[in-house]
């Protein structure tokens, strides 16, 4: 690979892209690219470097829709706690045009669970993992509370409601999440 194969694709003001080492995810997301990054490679000891996902918005996102994606992580968060990763929504150029771009810690997906042809392989993995059950309970429980309030939670998208490596529950999706 070269050099500039290990760098997000895009100009975005608040990061420094030269120094920022990142490898490209997904670009199938229906609202974003998203790249894994170790973080800044000259600023930090490893034992001390977290990874972290960069998703920038594909098209212009207002500063409206912004708020929107805000208030919508607070509320998955306030329910869902670490089932949530932490995540912080800023407003920035991208391309030279107003966007939004999220930095989140980043998650090794091992199963999607909102898919059903895992389930004889991911049922039996479930039942021995207690924390997990209660993730997933808490999970559906909070999105039964929702569609009572005609809210439904986004599982369409590749890999959105995961197990990890670390065999937790998490809910990887920044944009849009409720219909």
């Amino acid at each position: 690979m070269t050099e500039l194969a290990n760098r997000i694709a895009a100009d975005i003001t608040c990061l420094d892209i030269d120094k920022l080492r990142a490898t490209l995810v997904s670009t199938v997301g229906a609202h974003c690219d998203v790249w894994q990054s170790p973080g800044y490679s000259d600023t930090r000891k490893a034992e001390y470097q977290r990874d972290y996902i960069v998703k920038h918005h594909t098209m212009a996102c207002s500063y409206r829709e912004l708020v929107y994606y805000q208030r919508d992580y607070r509320l998955l968060k306030e329910s869902l706690q670490d089932i949530i990763p932490e995540t912080l929504y800023v407003r920035a150029r991208v391309d030279g045009v107003a966007n939004v771009l999220v930095v989140t810690d980043a998650y090794k997906p091992w199963f999607n669970l909102a898919n059903p042809a895992i389930e004889e392989e991911a049922l039996p993995l479930l039942r021995k993992l207690t924390k997990a059950q209660e993730q997933l309970k808490r999970f559906v429980d909070c999105a039964m509370e929702w569609l009572k309030q005609d809210r439904v939670i986004d599982l369409y998208g590749l890999d959105n409601l995961v197990l990890d490596t670390n065999q937790e529950v998490k809910y990887l999706d920044s944009f849009e999440v409720f219909f």
